[in-house]
């Protein structure tokens, strides 16, 4: 289990950054530099999420608390993505609230999964 929230980390949320970067940088320009700054900031959660991803499969002894900050980050994320975001999204209105739950009750397992794990010997 523990690989699966390593791949998760490793690859979802950079992908996920990618399509909307690919998405959004065409139009960059008339969208303002909130959204620039926006977009940033979902680089670096990104990059955050990879580390962790990689920290966890490579069994790092700080692994397991950069997955959690990682985790939560992404989670916060991707509620500032469903309610405060300039970017675009392709989300049907009403659906915010099924999507922000899906992602805490995801985020939620995969925190279950990394604590579960005992700390690697030293």
């Amino acid at each position: 289990m523990l690989r699966l929230v390593a791949a998760l980390l490793t690859l979802w949320e950079p992908l996920r950054f990618a399509s909307e970067a690919l998405m959004v940088l065409p139009t960059i320009a008339y969208r303002g530099p909130l959204a620039a700054v926006e977009l940033v900031v979902h680089a670096g959660v990104a990059a955050l999420c990879a580390a962790a991803g990689l920290a966890l499969s490579n069994r790092s002894p700080d692994g397991r608390r950069l997955a959690i900050i990682a985790l939560i980050v992404s989670l916060v994320r991707a509620g500032q993505s469903l309610y405060w975001s300039v970017l675009p999204d392709n989300t049907r209105p009403g659906d915010e609230p099924l999507i922000l739950g899906a992602a805490v009750l995801v985020s939620a397992l995969a925190m279950a999964v990394v604590l579960r794990q005992r700390p690697p010997a030293t």
